[in-house]
């Protein structure tokens, strides 16, 4: 059952339950107190589940901001890492944090 199915189904079960309570409420169910409770969650449900949209939204604008520096880093460090390699004789490069042989 899908997120959206669940909450129309629970939505219309609440609201049958509380037009026929009397009989409901002889088989066990702790009327009205059971149905406030249900429709509280499926209120509050629906308000988690559209925050964890909007957070989804903002991780993946974050994502992408997170990868465009990530490269950007990258390619900086390939560039003064081949400069240091041309600037400096091989004996010097292990205190740039060079490890290469070549």
């Amino acid at each position: 059952m899908s997120f959206s199915d669940l909450l129309k189904k629970t939505t219309i079960i609440s609201n049958n339950i509380k037009l026929n309570s009397e009989k409901i409420a002889r088989y066990g169910l702790n009327l009205p107190a059971f149905t406030t409770e249900m429709d509280a969650d499926i209120t509050r449900v629906d308000t988690l589940d559209e925050e964890q949209e909007r957070l989804k939204g903002e991780l993946k604008l974050k994502t992408e901001e997170l990868n465009v520096l990530k490269e950007r880093l990258t390619e900086n460090y390939a560039l003064a890492k081949k400069t240091v390699k041309m600037a400096e004789p091989q004996s010097n490069w292990i205190a740039y944090g060079i490890e290469d042989k070549r």
